[in-house]
């Protein structure tokens, strides 16, 4: 009995001691990521905020400058995601239709799947079985196809295509050369592409007028400028059937037709960072909310009804990030991120995410044997962010957002540092 006890309390001290080096472990390391932050503070000129919380015992154990506004880049998409979650259900709206006894008329709904994310085969079928005479209507979103605070000269890059009431192809056109032949999807642009000994551009601001380098053997994605006119001309060619553009009317009665499920484009607007799914998917929400076609009126939406606890009051401007008018703090993020694990299935949320080491725009980096992060990143020229949820050798979940402003170094240098700061977090916690 005497021999019992004794293994019992010799136990039980040991335990006190594991759990007691953990705990001091656990204290060291938050002071020395504390203390390099503040070191950073006096020897570096670019902004760094840095905040790690456990949801599990609502304890704060890192905040650097978490209530500071920070230039978030794609780390918006985590606030599109969430309010498009809220608002869009099981499917998204595709196609808007009235019947009349002898023509069917259509527009838009802002649908970014149609021919990019799948073959828009419910529309294309829906449209080839009509026997009378299609017409679409000549009405557009209720904003500047270029958001507020983008930069004018992107125009011509594939991760800012324009916003549209009916987008197809995700309003880019691909393109390539070999031996000479042009190779162009959608082939309609085929004949607007001219080949050129040397180019300073790919396409004209106001046209589409295409360029591309002889000898070029790289396939190009450039944004097309869209209009109902062109809309109409390449569903001519996906359904071989005429369509007229119309004159929008009040007395329309619309239909919807719905297609996809919404975790599709939720997922590739995460894990590739999806500009163009980001805005068409708040063009989405304002029409379920609003009854118009605004990214504007969508994130007033969000910030009074989904929104209203968040630390500190944000200037949230596009759907994408591509804005640098956007400004929002560490805390927001971790504040949303924790609001979503409470109202999303864990499982099912991090799922969402880009996975460190194995998906997306996390692919080359923070690689692990076991992936521990599951993450938003956001970049834009001197400013690199990354927001999600880390879990830890020890299977605890945290939350984190780690944000780099303003930096003149490659964003190689900015992710080793935040990438060793989030192992060390990995193997302590």
């Amino acid at each position: 009995m005497i021999f019992k006890n004794y293994l019992f309390k010799t136990g039980f001290i040991v335990l006190q001691v594991f759990f007691i080096t953990a705990l001091l472990t656990s204290c060291g390391t938050t002071h020395k990521i504390k203390s390099s932050f503040k070191q950073h503070s006096k020897e570096n000129s670019f902004f760094k905020g840095f905040v790690l919380y456990n949801p599990a015992t609502k304890k704060e154990i890192i905040n650097h400058n978490g209530q500071k506004y920070f230039t978030p880049a794609s780390n918006t998409k985590l606030f599109t995601f969430y309010t498009a979650y809220k608002t869009l259900g099981d499917s998204i709206a595709s196609l808007a239709y009235f019947k009349t006894k002898d023509s069917l008329i259509i527009k838009g709904t802002a649908d970014p799947s149609f021919l990019y994310t799948n073959e828009g085969s419910k529309i294309i079928d829906f449209l080839k079985t009509e026997k009378d005479s299609i017409y679409l209507v000549n009405a557009t979103i209720n904003e500047t196809p270029l958001g507020s605070g983008w930069a004018w000269d992107d125009y011509q890059d594939y991760y800012m295509p324009e916003k549209s009431l009916f987008p197809m192809y995700g309003n880019i056109v691909k393109f390539s050369i070999a031996d000479s032949l042009v190779q162009a999807t959608p082939s309609y642009f085929k004949s607007n592409i001219t080949i050129l000994d040397s180019i300073e551009i790919t396409r004209k601001l106001t046209s589409n007028n295409f360029y591309i380098q002889k000898g070029s053997n790289k396939e190009n994605e450039v944004p097309f400028t869209t209009s109902n006119q062109l809309v109409a001309k390449l569903l001519e060619r996906e359904i071989q059937k005429s369509i007229k553009v119309i004159p929008a009317s009040k007395e329309y009665n619309f239909k919807i037709l719905k297609s996809v499920h919404p975790n599709e484009l939720y997922k590739q607007m995460l894990v590739v960072s999806d500009n163009f799914i980001a805005e068409q998917l708040m063009l989405q929400v304002s029409k379920e909310v609003a009854n118009s076609y605004s990214v504007k009126l969508a994130i007033k939406y969000s910030l009074a009804n989904y929104l209203q606890g968040l630390p500190q009051k944000p200037r949230w401007v596009d759907g994408s990030g591509l804005s640098r008018y956007n400004l929002f703090s560490p805390n927001d993020f971790v504040f949303l991120l924790e609001k979503m694990l409470h109202e999303i299935p864990k499982k099912q949320l991090l799922n969402y995410f880009p996975v460190g080491g194995k998906t997306g725009t996390l692919k080359n980096w923070y690689a692990n044997d076991k992936p521990f992060v599951f993450a938003k990143s956001g970049s834009l020229s001197n400013n690199y962010n990354l927001s999600g949820y880390l879990i830890t050798k020890k299977g605890t979940l945290l939350i984190f957002s780690y944000m780099n402003n303003h930096f003149q170094k490659s964003n190689s240098e900015i992710k080793q540092s935040m990438d060793t700061t989030l192992k060390t977090i990995y193997n302590t916690y």
